[in-house]
């Protein structure tokens, strides 16, 4: 029995110093690796719904709740960038960022929404539908990643970070939607 426990704790240890020499370390807990990872992959999640609210607006909106949704992207999630990246030198020591990790959020890589940025929008024939389109599905991905943090980050300001985004992004959706319905076009 003694040596199932002995086992058991080798592999649990192994398993928790798997991933390659990427500069980490592995006494560090899964919730400040998710803490970092939400990070890592928020900021530039961020930025790209920036480059695509600021292309949209460039190429003229004409639903004014959809510009409004963009100027609200442009502002509310810059200050969140700085915020999530004053927090990242204070708690890891850099404001650098790594790579974006989807298997420690615990999402698939294609539900993260982040495949598209604002040449997607500058080409579109009809900016305010191209802009709803592409803003749903990233923001919903935005908020997979915020819902992780809500149950698995130990650091209130994340948590509160994160109850923010959701709020934020399931309202906007929801304008949004009426934008893609065929209620202001077809």
């Amino acid at each position: 029995m003694r040596e199932l426990v002995v086992v058991a704790v080798a592999l649990a240890l192994a398993a928790g110093g798997c991933g390659g020499d990427d500069g980490s370390d592995p006494a560090v807990s899964s919730q400040v690796q998710f803490d970092l990872a939400f990070i890592d992959a928020m900021v530039p999640h961020h930025r790209s719904a920036i480059e695509m609210a600021e292309a949209a607006k460039t190429r003229g909106l004409t639903q004014p709740e959809l510009a409004k949704i963009a100027n609200d992207i442009i502002s509310s999630q810059r200050v969140e960038i700085d915020q999530m990246l004053d927090w990242r030198e204070e708690w890891f020591g850099s404001r650098a960022l790594g790579p974006v990790l989807p298997e420690v959020l615990g999402i698939p890589e294609r539900e993260l929404g982040m495949e598209h940025g604002g040449d997607d929008v500058v080409g579109a024939a009809d900016v305010d539908l191209r802009f709803a389109q592409l803003m749903i599905p990233h923001h919903k991905g935005a908020i997979a990643i915020a819902e992780a943090a809500d149950e698995r980050s130990q650091r209130d300001e994340i948590k509160n970070l994160a109850l923010a985004i959701i709020e934020a992004q399931e309202r906007e959706i929801e304008i949004m939607e009426k934008h893609t319905s065929g209620e202001h076009h077809g």
